[in-house]
This record gives C-alpha cells, structure tokens and sequence, in this order.
C-alpha cells in the first residue's frame, strides 16, 4: 500500500477516535448509547379543601440546579391556575384560586433522569456561607472554638463537627469546647445549628428537604444536610448525625432551608408522594440532553435538527457502512454484484416492503423483466428506447402489485413503489447480457449474491444499536471512510480466487 493512501486513512481515523473520545471522556457520553436507561418517575397527587377565599398550594418541584434533568412533566390543576417561580435554586409550582365548597384535585407528574457525569455541569465550589438568622456577635465566639480544626482535612472536619453535635444534643457537659459552645449555638434549631459549625470549619452545607430514591409511597417528606466535601454534595442524616452511606440515593426537592410543600387559605387532604423506576431509551434521554448543553458539540449535534428528520439521518448514516460492505465483499471476499450500490439501494428498499416479500418480488420482477428482454431483442430497439420499455414495464409490475396487496390485505406489496425502479430496470439489462455473454449459470450466481450483499446490507442498517451509535457520534464517518481508503488500495487474492484456483497450488 502507498504511504499516502495509507497516511490519509489513518488520519481521518485518529480524528474521528479523537472527537468521539472527546465526547465520552469530557463531555460524558456512555461507550454504548444505544442501551437503556433508567429513569425516575415522580408523581404528586393531592386534593385541596377550599374555604371560599383565595387558596395558593407551593411545591417545590425536580431542578436542573439539583443534579437532576426533567425529561416530561404534566401537571394537573383543575379549575386552579397553574404557574411556575424560582426560589433561589428552588423550582416552585404554584396552584392558585378560590376554591368553593368542593374538592380539587390536582397533580404533578415528571420523568427524572437523576445526574450522570456530564449530565448537568458539574457544580462549582461554593462558599461556606453563615444561615440567614445567624446572629453577628455569635460568629466570633464560635470561630475561637472552632479554628483549630481548619487544618484538618475535610472528611475529619466534618466528623469533628457531628461529633460536638452529638455532644451537645446528650448534654456532654464535660467536653471544653462543647461547654463554650452550648450557650452560643442551642438558640438555633437543630439543623441552623449544624450548618453554622459547617460554615465555621469552611465546608460548605445546606439544608434539604426531597424524598429517598426508592422506589414507593409516601404522604411525607424527609430532611437531611448536605456537606460538600470537596468533589460532591454528601449527605447527613440528622436523626443519628452520621454521614449516609454513598450509596444511598436522594431526590431533592426543596434546598436551602425552603419547605417543600406550603398551603394557605385552605387545607391539603391525601397528599402523597411517588417515585417508580422505569427504563427508557437513551434516544429520548439524549434529545432533551443535548437541547440543554451550550458545549460546541452538542450545539452542532444531529439532535438539534427537528425530530421528524432524524429518523432519516439515522438510517441515512449507515449507508456509507453499507457501502464499505459492499467494497469490503467485492473487492476482498470476492462476491459478484449487479452493479456498486444496486444491493444497497435494494436493502433500504426492503426496509418497508420487508426483507421476504422484498427478494420475492426482486426475484419475480427480474424473470419477468428478463423474459421481456428476450422478446425486445428481437425487435432490435435502440438502446434508449428498449431501456424505456423495460422501465415502464417495471413500473406496471409494481401497479399490478399494489393492487394484489390492497385486494389481499398485504401491506408489503403496497410499499412495491419504494424499490428503486430505474436500478431494477438496469439489473435487467445487466442479467440479460451475463446470461448471452456467460450463461445461465453465472448470471444466476451473480444475481445470487446480489441478494446476498442486499440481505447483509439490510440487516446492517435495520440494526437500531448502529442507528443510535452513528446519530450520537457522526464523526464515526471518516472511521468508515478511512477504512474504505484502505480496502480501496488492496490489491491481493480474493478469497474466492483461492477457492476458485486451488488446483492449481496441487499440481506444484
């Protein structure tokens, strides 16, 4: 092979691994986009009982700005009116009306595809912030108690601190700093309290109020602080004041101390919370990704066209494979073809007629065809003119065909019209001229593996695993490209000329 056929393949080779390592590495792409996902549903159902006057129902609702990405919501409100505010990094759904004497019943429903590496940007270093309500003159008492502990590494900060908690709430009167700090700190409540000796060693925290990740039912909420510790949000159990295990999963709704639920003028009855988990396709999962990046990446991504043209694109990406198929079984296997691309474009024709009755009537329309053939020959047309003939006939082939499949129900000999009929026309011609040129045989084995290359080639692009993983990473396409530049310059045995001239290696 010359340098320079093979110096271009493997550049446009590297590129193409480099982007999509680029992708998966920075970006966060998975190494297999076409597998399923999970994702979370969440579900709030409540009935509010009015008074007549003005009532307002606040939830917090799932946020972006909480690790978590809202894929579809539905919100039911009744004859409430419906409105969405932001609280800090809270999402509040607002419900609002005068309610008379009867019920109204009203509901939030939302799939939830819960943080993935490069999912959400990743959250930068807050500020270890003192809770509003923090009295000033307390700040400096505190700090002398707790400075000690700053050169600490984070993970011993925050287990000092649960432990002067954990003093303080069994009235360990012993311990120095825990007696200077008691005056100080139990004015607060039991979470404010926490949060300021976090703030006070500079680790910053918040407080949290969602449900756990697991799957159920539930009419309450519950509370935790998160502490960051320096690469993510861990998060603090405050009945027994001990970090939960990392395993553990959280579905925050409401932070910074924010309740998640808020009535007034009027009274809540059978609310209740539900998380299910369900499987969903990462095609989905990807779209409503890429629409929220700003990466240049995702900007330029094949999921920003519309979504009625990217089924095509998807099938469209897979003909350049097909085609190194094709080069791939001709030039290096040894297969005989009617024509280059003629059992490709077969193949996608066989996408809506299927792959049975799309090589029957492949096979049934060149018999025909060929039987015409015999008979223009001897009426020695011109070229154009004889091509014409067989083109029409072709296409009265398809008519009779339609309407057998409309009288017989089959829906597959409707679609007859989508095989490409000039390339038919032109496989006649073709099968016409091997048979008088090579005989029966070898026009019988060249049609053959036309069929062969087609159902190959059709089951290549039926499969949804390369649809998904072409459409996600386009720039898989100078992989295919440099690889066809390289089956291009091969110029050994086929392996049916090894088959074919065997004997000829006896004799030796």
């Amino acid at each position: 092979m010359k340098r320079p056929a093979l110096i271009v393949a493997l550049t446009l080779m590297f590129l193409s691994l480099l982007i999509t390592a680029y992708r998966i590495l920075i970006l966060g792409y998975p190494l297999s986009p076409a597998t399923p996902d999970y994702v979370w549903t969440f579900r709030f159902d409540g009935t509010v009982e009015g008074t007549g006057s003005e009532t307002l129902l606040l939830l917090s609702l799932p946020s972006q700005d909480h690790g978590q990405i809202v894929l579809e919501e539905s919100i039911g409100s009744g004859s409430m009116n419906f409105n969405l505010l932001r609280e800090y990094d809270n999402r509040i759904g607002v419900w609002s009306g005068k309610t008379g004497e009867g019920d109204e019943y009203v509901s939030y429903k939302a799939s939830i595809l819960m943080q993935h590496k490069g999912a959400v940007a990743l959250a930068e270093h807050p500020g270890a912030q003192y809770p509003y309500g923090t009295k000033t003159e307390d700040i400096p008492v505190i700090e002398g108690v707790t400075q000690g502990w700053r050169p600490l590494s984070i993970p011993a900060r925050v287990q000092v601190i649960l432990g002067i908690m954990r003093g303080i709430d069994r009235d360990a009167g012993k311990e120095e700093d825990i007696a200077r700090l008691r005056p100080v700190i139990e004015k607060y409540d039991r979470t404010t309290r926490l949060i300021i000796l976090l703030s006070s060693v500079n680790i910053p925290s918040r407080a949290v109020e969602g449900l756990m990740l697991k799957e159920g039912v539930t009419d309450r909420t519950s509370s935790w602080v998160d502490a960051w510790t320096g690469q993510r949000w861990d998060h603090i159990d405050m009945a027994n004041l001990q970090l939960y295990p990392q395993k553990t999963g959280f579905f925050p709704l409401s932070v910074g101390g924010m309740s998640a639920m808020r009535m007034s003028g009027g009274q809540l009855s059978s609310g209740r919370f539900e998380l299910t988990r369900d499987i969903m396709s990462r095609w989905h999962i990807f779209f409503e990704r890429i629409n929220r990046s700003r990466k240049i990446l995702d900007r330029w991504s094949l999921f920003r066209i519309p979504p009625e043209y990217q089924q095509t694109f998807r099938l469209l990406l897979l003909v350049p494979l097909g085609a190194l198929l094709i080069a791939f079984l001709r030039n290096m296997i040894g297969f005989q073809t009617f024509g280059i691309f003629m059992p490709l474009l077969m193949a996608l024709a066989f996408r809506n007629t299927g792959l049975f009755y799309g090589l029957a009537m492949f096979a049934g329309i060149i018999v025909i065809g060929y039987g015409a053939r015999r008979y223009l020959n001897t009426l020695r047309l011109l070229l154009i003119p004889r091509m014409s003939v067989l083109v029409t006939l072709v296409i009265f082939c398809f008519v009779i065909l339609a309407l057998i499949g409309n009288k017989a129900g089959i829906r597959q000999l409707m679609a007859v019209g989508l095989l490409p009929f000039v390339i038919l026309t032109m496989t006649i011609e073709r099968f016409f001229v091997v048979v008088e040129e090579h005989g029966a045989k070898t026009a019988l084995q060249t049609a053959l593996g036309s069929a062969i290359v087609s159902v190959i080639a059709f089951l290549i692009l039926q499969w949804e695993i390369l649809q998904i993983t072409f459409f996600v990473y386009p720039e898989l396409l100078l992989f295919v490209m440099g690889l066809q530049i390289l089956v291009g310059r091969y110029t050994g045995y086929r392996i049916s000329e090894l088959f074919r001239f065997r004997s000829f290696g006896s004799h030796e």
